[in-house]
């Protein structure tokens, strides 16, 4: 893939204007949601890093193992250093920020504001650990080309990430379509005495088996949960776990997926029950699917955010359980995957006011402590008329009743 082609023209086209605006001459990208947003290659372990130019230009500077990866994107440039060393000790890869000061070096005369990331992160992993290089970058640029003004990207690359280019947009696209396959077979699996931790296993299998018939993509995983019962209650805190509760008949049963395919992530839940539902999960699960359905049908271009969040949160108000919606109904996704923080913020006090391109999740739920929960999450794509539903499978809570 070359910086020429229409998908990668248009990011970089987009990241010019940004830049230009911004009065930023270069842009230097070393988390790997960013480094994946301007060239295409989605860092393993986070030690790699993206330099934009202002022509603009792309430099990637990865490990020498990284190298046939780096060139499935679009970098005009690639440089590869070694990583690590046996006749040193050393916390920081000196190569590495080295090469980034090389790259940088030829234009030191029309440096004069260097964008880089400064605020607090959100980082989507696909790797057990990923460097973190905080100031110690910062410091060095500020050393070498002190006469330049290091600026905070964070909200161009927010901005930036908070549209996905139609390439991009496919990219999440095939993510969903992965994860979708695996809901419909997990599903089906779905049985009673079973605990939870050994029901995810289900998932992720169908997950990676449907993964790997996929030839355009490199890298993919999953992460699934699942908690039923009582524990389907806590399904709105800080993070998803799985017990070794097991499955019952008439209790939700709430199954959560973060999955991702090279770098391109998905934040879905679906709720299900084995067997049929009593009256009062019946009713939840109405209430869910209508509470999506009038978010679905809110958004469009020119609609505020928080009026999406208002039409999912006044059809759970009426049907009583507006106390039991206990977070924002969603949140940009794609780049992240469920980064509260990522624009646009789909939240009753959001100011944002959707975009045509904009990729976000809507989660209407009902969490009721000592008896369960359910949540319906989705993602969605702005376009000019509405909206695309990137996740169009298991809509009907006929669906979420798993009959043996």
């Amino acid at each position: 893939m070359t910086a020429t082609q229409p998908g990668p023209a248009e990011r970089l086209e987009r990241l010019s204007s940004a830049m230009r605006e911004q009065g930023m001459s270069a842009l230097v990208c070393t988390r790997n949601l960013n480094v994946l947003l301007v060239s295409g290659f989605w860092p393993v372990t986070g030690n790699a890093i993206a330099v934009v130019t202002d022509e603009p230009r792309v430099a990637l500077v990865v490990p020498e193992d990284a190298r046939e990866l780096a060139g499935r994107g679009w970098a005009d440039r690639i440089e590869t250093y070694q990583l690590g060393s046996l006749d040193k000790l050393e916390t920081v890869p000196a190569a590495l920020f080295g090469t980034v000061e090389a790259i940088l070096r030829p234009r030191a005369g029309s440096l004069q504001k260097i964008g880089i990331e400064m605020g607090p992160a959100h980082l989507p992993a696909g790797y057990p650990s990923l460097y973190v290089f905080g100031n110690a970058l910062r410091a060095r640029l500020a050393q070498t080309f002190s006469h330049a003004t290091l600026a905070a990207a964070d909200d161009l690359l927010a901005a930036q990430r908070m549209r996905p280019t139609p390439l991009e947009l496919d990219g999440i696209r095939a993510s969903c379509g992965i994860a979708a396959e695996a809901y419909r077979r997990g599903a089906a699996e779905l049985r009673a005495g079973v605990p939870e931790s050994d029901t995810v296993t289900g998932f992720r299998r169908a997950y990676t088996e449907r993964a790997t018939r996929q030839p355009s993509v490199s890298r993919a995983d999953s992460f699934f949960y699942c908690m039923s019962g009582a524990n389907a209650a806590g399904a709105w805190a800080a993070f998803q776990q799985s017990h070794a509760t097991p499955l019952a008949e008439g209790v939700p049963v709430l199954v959560h997926c973060n999955s991702y395919a090279d770098g391109y992530w998905t934040d879905l839940t679906r709720t299900y029950v084995i067997g049929e539902p009593g009256e009062p999960l019946r009713r939840i699960f109405d209430s869910l699917a209508r509470a999506r359905d009038a978010a679905l049908a809110e958004i469009r271009p020119g609609v505020p955010a928080r009026e999406v969040d208002g039409a999912a949160r006044g059809v759970l108000e009426q049907a009583g359980y507006g106390a039991a919606f206990k977070h924002a109904l969603g949140h940009g996704v794609g780049f992240a995957a469920i980064d509260h923080n990522e624009p646009p913020r789909i939240h009753p006090a959001s100011h944002e006011v959707l975009e045509e391109g904009m990729v976000f999740n809507i989660e209407p739920g009902v969490y009721l402590d000592g008896w369960g929960g359910a949540r319906d999450c989705n993602m969605v794509a702005v376009t000019a008329a509405g909206c695309e539903l990137l996740s169009p499978f298991q809509q009907s809570p006929d669906e979420w009743c798993i009959r043996p």
